[in-house]
C-alpha cells in the first residue's frame, strides 16, 4: 500500500530537481514519517512474545520408619534440589495464542545414583524426575479461537500440571486448568474448549471440555528397516520385540465441566470441576518375552474450591478421586498381575484431598489432608516433593507457613507426614506396611 506513494513521490522529486525546494523538503518530511510508521509495525509485528519464569530451591529432611515388610530405619536424609522453569508466550493475534513452557529439576551437584527410581514412563516424568541440567519441555501448545466464537481448540503439550490446590502453598492464583487428583503429569493432546460465559450473570465462567491426549506405544525397529513401519508388540526379549501385536496409540478421553461463581455468601470465588476420563490396553513390558499384562482405568473426580469464605482470608480445597483399574493378563508368570495374583481383576479405590489455609498480604498457614484407600491407583508426574505426597495409600498430612519475603520470592517452610496402609499398587500383588515418611523441607520460590 505504501509503495506507489512512496514511487511517485520519488519521481516527483526527481523531475522538479531543484527549482522546488518546498517540496523536495516535505516529500522527505512524509518520506520520513513513513519509515517510522513502517518501522513502528514492523516492531509491533515482532512484539508477540511475553517472559516469566520460576526458580526454586528446596531443602528436604527425610525420615523414614518401617517393620514390615522390610524393615527401615532412616534419619537425615538430606537432599537440596533446583527447578528451573521459563515461559514464552506469544499472542499472535486475538484468534492465536501460543503457550510454552521448559524445565529443568535437580539435585545440587549429584555426584553418582545409586539403583533406580522405577520410571515406567519417561516421557511423562522426565521434566520433574530430577534428571539433571537437560531442559525438557513441559508445555508447549496453541489456543485457536476463531473470531465470534465460543470454541477454543488447544493443541500440543497441554497444561495438565499444577492444579488446584498447588496454588495455595506460595500465595499464588490458578495455575493449572485441571485439579491435582485428575492428571498432574504433563500430556500431549488435543482439547475442546466451549464457553458459556455470556448465558450466565455476570462474573461467572462456566466451559466444558474434551480432551484426547493418546498414550504412544512404539517399534523403533532396526534403523532404515523396519523402524516404525512395524507394529510394536506387547513385550520384548533381549531388545526384540515379541509377543501379541499392541496399537500404536493407546486412547486416554476426558471430559470435564468446569464452573467459577464470583460473590456468592459463603465466598468471594467458588470453583468446581467434575471431570471423568479413561484410557485401554496400556501394555506393561517385563522385558523377560512372557508379559501379555495390559491395564484399562477410568476416574470420576470432583473438585470445590472456595476462596474468601466469609469474605475473609480463609480459604478451603477439597478433591475427591474415585477410581477403577482392570488389570488383564500376567506381567511375567504366574501371580503377577497390576495389584493382583489374578490373570484379570478389577481394583476399586479412592483418593481425597482437603487443603485449607489462611492467608493475609504476605503470609499464609495452611494445612492438607489426604486419604487413599488400599487399592486407590493414582499417578503423578510432576510431584513437587520427593516421595509423592498425593499417592500415599494410607493417610497424610501437610502443615506449612509460607512468607512473601519480597515482592517476587516467597520462603515456604513445611512438614508432610505420611502413613502408608500398604505400598503404591503396582505389578504384583498389594503388599502391606507400617511404612511412616516424615518430610521437612524449606524453599525458596523466586518468579520473574
Amino acid at each position: 500500500m505504501k509503495f506507489p506513494s512512496l514511487f511517485s513521490t520519488l519521481i516527483a522529486s526527481l523531475v522538479c530537481g531543484a527549482q522546488e525546494p518546498a517540496v523536495t523538503t516535505a516529500t522527505m518530511s512524509a518520506k520520513s514519517v513513513e519509515q517510522r510508521l513502517a518501522e513502528l509495525e514492523a516492531n509491533q509485528s515482532l512484539n508477540y512474545f511475553s517472559f516469566s519464569g520460576t526458580l526454586v530451591s528446596t531443602y528436604d529432611d527425610l525420615e523414614v520408619n518401617e517393620t514390615y515388610p522390610n524393615p527401615k530405619d532412616y534419619k537425615a536424609l538430606d537432599y537440596l534440589r533446583l527447578r528451573f522453569s521459563l515461559n514464552a508466550d506469544a499472542e499472535v493475534s486475538p484468534q492465536i495464542r501460543v503457550f510454552s513452557r521448559t524445565t529443568a529439576t535437580k539435585f545440587f551437584n549429584k555426584w553418582r545414583q545409586a539403583g533406580s527410581d522405577g520410571v515406567f514412563n519417561e516421557d511423562l516424568d522426565v521434566a520433574y524426575g530430577n534428571t539433571g541440567s537437560q531442559i525438557f519441555l513441559e508445555r508447549a501448545y496453541v489456543d485457536l479461537s476463531p473470531n465470534g466464537s465460543f470454541w477454543t481448540l488447544s493443541v500440543g503439550r497441554l497444561p495438565t500440571v499444577h492444579g488446584s490446590p498447588t496454588n495455595f502453598w506460595d500465595l499464588r492464583s490458578r495455575m493449572g486448568t485441571y485439579p491435582l487428583l485428575v492428571y498432574n503429569s504433563p500430556l500431549d493432546g488435543v482439547a475442546l474448549t466451549y464457553r458459556l460465559d455470556s448465558y450466565l450473570p455476570d462474573g461467572n465462567q462456566w466451559a466444558l471440555r474434551g480432551l484426547y491426549t493418546p498414550f504412544s506405544d512404539v517399534n523403533g525397529g532396526a534403523a532404515l528397516q523396519s523402524e516404525y513401519v512395524t507394529p510394536p508388540k506387547a513385550d520384548t526379549n533381549a531388545g526384540t520385540p515379541v509377543g501379541v501385536t499392541t496399537n500404536t496409540l493407546v486412547d486416554l478421553f476426558s471430559l470435564q465441566s468446569d464452573y467459577v461463581w464470583k460473590n456468592l455468601n459463603i465466598a468471594d470465588e467458588t470453583g468446581f470441576i467434575l471431570q471423568y476420563y479413561q484410557f485401554s490396553n496400556l501394555p506393561f513390558s517385563s522385558g523377560a518375552g512372557t508379559s501379555n499384562l495390559s491395564i484399562l482405568s477410568r476416574a470420576i473426580v470432583a473438585s470445590i474450591e472456595l476462596l474468601g469464605v466469609n469474605r475473609g482470608g480463609f480459604d478451603v480445597s477439597l478433591s475427591y478421586n474415585y477410581n477403577e483399574t482392570e488389570s488383564n493378563g500376567l506381567f511375567s508368570g504366574p501371580g503377577t498381575g497390576f495389584g493382583t495374583t489374578k490373570d484379570h481383576d478389577t481394583l476399586q479405590g479412592h483418593v481425597a484431598l482437603l487443603s485449607a489455609r489462611y492467608r493475609r498480604d504476605s503470609w499464609a498457614a495452611g494445612y492438607e489432608w489426604l486419604e487413599g484407600s488400599k487399592n486407590s491407583v493414582y499417578f503423578s508426574a510432576a510431584a513437587e516433593d520427593l516421595t509423592h505426597f498425593c499417592r500415599t495409600n494410607g493417610t497424610g498430612h501437610h502443615i506449612y507457613l509460607a512468607k512473601k519475603w519480597m515482592e517476587f520470592v516467597t520462603v515456604r517452610g513445611g512438614l508432610r507426614i505420611q502413613q502408608y496402609s500398604n505400598l503404591p499398587v503396582f505389578v504384583g500383588p498389594v503388599v502391606p506396611t507400617d511404612r511412616e515418611v516424615k518430610t521437612m523441607y524449606l524453599s525458596l520460590r523466586t518468579d520473574f
